[in-house]
C-alpha cells in the first residue's frame, strides 16, 4: 500500500514538472513572438547603467536589511551577522530557481547543516518573516492600486486618504494581534483534529499544525524580546527598498528604446512587479520563473493601460539581469560557506534564545 501510494507521488510530481515547464516554454515562445528580438537585444546590451547602477545596488543592500531581521528573529550569538548573510544570499539564489518559493527551504537547511540550529526554529523564523512581508506587500498593492484609480478613475483625495488611512490601520492592528490571529488557526486546528479521526493520520495536516504552533511560540518569544516592531521596521525597509530596485531596473531598459522616468509611473510599476511576484508563489510557477514571471508582469502592467512591447521587453530584461546578479552571489556565499578556512563559532548549541522558551503556550 505504502509502495503503490510513493509511486502514485512519483507520477504526480512528474506530471507536475511537464506541465510546469511546458507552461514556463509556452509562455516564453508566447511573449517573445510579440516583440523584435532586435529590441529586446538592444535593450538589454544598451542598458541605461545610472539606473542599472542604483538598481543593483539597491537589490544588494536590501539583503542588509534582511540578514539583521533574521538574525534578531533566531536571538542567538551563535550566529554572526555575516554568517546570516551568506544564508540570505543562498536563499535569495535558491527561490530564483526552485518553483513556489521551495527555495526558502534553503534558509532552513543551511542553518541545521552548517549552523546547527534545530529546524523548529529555522521554520518558525522563517514563518514569521513571510508573515510580514505579506502583509506589508498586501497594504502596498493596495495603497498602489487606489492611487492608479484616482488617476484613472477620478476618485477624489479625500477618498484617498480615507481608504489607505483604513487600510494602515487594518495592517497594523494586524501586526499588534498577530498572535491571537494566529492563535485561532491553531484553535481551527484541534477542532478538526477532534472531529476528524482521519486527520490524525495526515502527515500534512498534523507538520502544518505543528509549525503554525511552533510560528506561534516564536511570535510571543519576539514581543517578549522587545523586537517585535525592529523587525516590522526592517521588513518595511526590505520591501520598500526591493521594489525601488525593480523601478530602476525597469528603467534602465526602457530607456534605450524611448522611456524616461516621467512615463513610468512608480505605482503602476510596482503594481506589475507585485503581480510578478506573487506568481514566484503559484505552484504554476516554472523554473527560474521564466515565462510565468514574465506573463504576470505584463498582464498587469498592460491592464493598467501600458504598451505591450515595452512592457515584455522590460519584463523579461530585468528578470534577466534579477536573476544572474542573485545566482552569482548565490554561489560566492556557498563556496564561501564551504571553504575550510570560513570558521563558525564554536559554542554552538541548540538552546539559544527561541528554544529556551518551547514551553510557551
Amino acid at each position: 500500500m505504502e509502495k503503490r501510494t510513493n509511486t502514485r507521488r512519483l507520477i504526480l510530481r512528474i506530471i507536475n514538472i511537464v506541465i510546469v515547464v511546458g507552461l514556463g516554454a509556452y509562455l516564453v515562445y508566447f511573449l517573445l513572438n510579440r516583440v523584435s528580438f532586435s529590441d529586446l537585444k538592444k535593450s538589454f546590451i544598451e542598458a541605461y547603467m545610472p539606473s542599472l547602477a542604483i538598481g543593483l545596488g539597491l537589490m544588494f543592500s536590501m539583503d542588509f536589511f534582511k540578514s539583521y531581521r533574521q538574525k534578531i528573529l533566531i536571538g542567538t550569538e551563535d550566529i554572526r551577522y555575516a554568517d546570516m548573510f551568506l544564508i540570505s544570499l543562498i536563499r535569495n539564489a535558491f527561490n530564483m530557481v526552485l518553483p513556489a518559493r521551495t527555495g526558502e527551504l534553503s534558509y532552513v537547511y543551511t542553518l541545521k547543516r552548517k549552523f546547527k540550529i534545530p529546524v523548529e526554529i529555522g521554520v518558525s523564523t522563517l514563518m514569521i518573516g513571510l508573515i510580514f512581508e505579506l502583509i506589508l506587500v498586501f497594504f502596498i498593492a493596495t495603497i498602489s492600486i487606489i492611487i492608479v484609480g484616482i488617476n484613472r478613475y477620478s476618485i477624489s483625495s479625500a477618498g484617498i486618504i480615507i481608504i489607505s488611512s483604513l487600510f494602515l490601520i487594518a495592517s497594523l492592528l494586524l501586526l499588534f494581534f498577530l498572535s491571537k490571529f494566529v492563535n485561532f488557526f491553531i484553535k481551527i486546528g484541534e477542532y478538526l483534529l477532534k472531529r476528524s479521526p482521519r486527520l490524525n493520520s495526515s502527515k500534512v495536516f498534523i507538520y502544518l499544525y505543528d509549525k503554525i504552533k511552533e510560528t506561534h511560540k516564536s511570535i510571543i518569544i519576539i514581543r517578549q524580546r522587545g523586537v517585535y516592531w525592529k523587525v516590522f521596521l526592517l521588513t518595511v525597509a526590505t520591501r520598500v527598498i526591493k521594489f525601488t530596485s525593480y523601478y530602476f531596473l525597469i528603467h534602465a531598459y526602457l530607456k534605450p528604446i524611448g522611456y524616461d522616468f516621467s512615463e513610468l509611473s512608480l505605482w503602476v510599476v510596482l503594481i506589475a512587479t507585485i503581480a510578478a511576484e506573487l506568481s514566484a508563489v503559484l505552484p504554476t510557477h516554472s523554473i527560474a520563473g521564466l515565462g510565468t514571471y514574465e506573463a504576470a508582469f505584463v498582464f498587469a502592467i498592460v491592464a493598467l493601460g501600458f504598451p505591450e512591447r515595452p512592457a515584455i521587453i522590460a519584463a523579461f530584461n530585468y528578470h534577466i539581469i534579477n536573476l544572474i546578479f542573485t545566482i552569482i552571489w548565490g554561489i560566492i556565499a556557498v563556496l564561501i560557506i564551504i571553504m575550510p578556512f570560513y570558521k563558525i563559532r564554536k559554542n554552538l548549541n541548540s538552546k539559544n534564545n527561541l528554544s529556551q522558551n518551547n514551553n510557551i503556550s
